[in-house]
């Protein structure tokens, strides 16, 4: 699992990915987005790595990634047609942070969160992960719902001291692509980066465990794919 690896930088690129996706099938009809970014991005991996973004071993902070993405003009992508790849950059618009203490903006509530997700889903979520995370996934039993190991300090400190020693356990940065209510509950989908050619498991969290989430903005990149910026 690359809870303190990569997770970042992989889900920060599949999610403006994502949201170029939406944007372009909502005009041109699902399934005809010709793009797909690359995972793992060599190209952001090392930029993080030279500006001391990322370092191996260490996650990154994920708005320092989509800071670098905006610097760097875009994700790279190419086409998933037959013919010879040619690499585009998928531009970033902007993002945004939001936290359950933010002062201004009311800061989040799961009423709060669903509707980012409806306005500006996918979104970019950090968590705290414990090994038993990735027992979790809802193509396998949709009623199981992460609920972590504690939500304090105290408890995250204990967590770390508990189980660093057998890994996966630390911040963790996801995909979050839906939402669902049950009873007074709250769960969000998210998606995870453990298996690239299978889109990650998905697993449902319980909303309390989201940390932050960020909103991404994009502009519609239209036909032709190549007027986008080239690597």
């Amino acid at each position: 699992m690359a809870c303190a690896d990569t997770c970042a930088l992989v889900s920060c690129t599949e999610c403006v990915e994502a949201k170029h996706r939406l944007e372009y099938e909502k005009l041109h009809g699902e399934g005809t987005f010709p793009r797909r970014a690359a995972v793992p991005c060599d190209l952001l991996i090392e930029a993080c790595r030279r500006d001391g973004i990322w370092e191996p071993g260490k996650g990154p902070n994920v708005g320092a990634v989509l800071t670098k993405i905006l610097q760097m003009g875009g994700v790279p992508a190419t086409t998933t047609a037959p013919a010879p790849a040619s690499c585009v950059l998928l531009p970033l618009r902007s993002w945004k942070r939001h936290r359950w203490n933010d002062e201004f903006d009311d800061g989040l509530s799961p009423e709060r969160v669903a509707a980012l997700l409806d306005g500006h889903g996918p979104c970019v979520g950090v968590l705290w992960v414990c090994p038993w995370y990735r027992h979790f996934d809802a193509g396998r039993d949709d009623a199981l719902v992460y609920r972590g190991c504690g939500r304090g300090e105290d408890d995250r400190r204990e967590s770390w001291r508990l189980y660093r020693h057998k890994g996966g356990v630390g911040s963790h940065a996801v995909v979050c692509v839906a939402y669902r209510f049950c009873r007074e509950q709250m769960h969000v989908l998210v998606r995870d980066n453990h298996s690239a050619a299978a889109n990650g498991p998905q697993r449902w969290v319980d909303v309390e465990e989201l940390d932050t989430l960020y909103t991404l903005s994009v502009q519609r990149i239209n036909p032709p794919m190549a007027s986008g910026l080239s690597c």
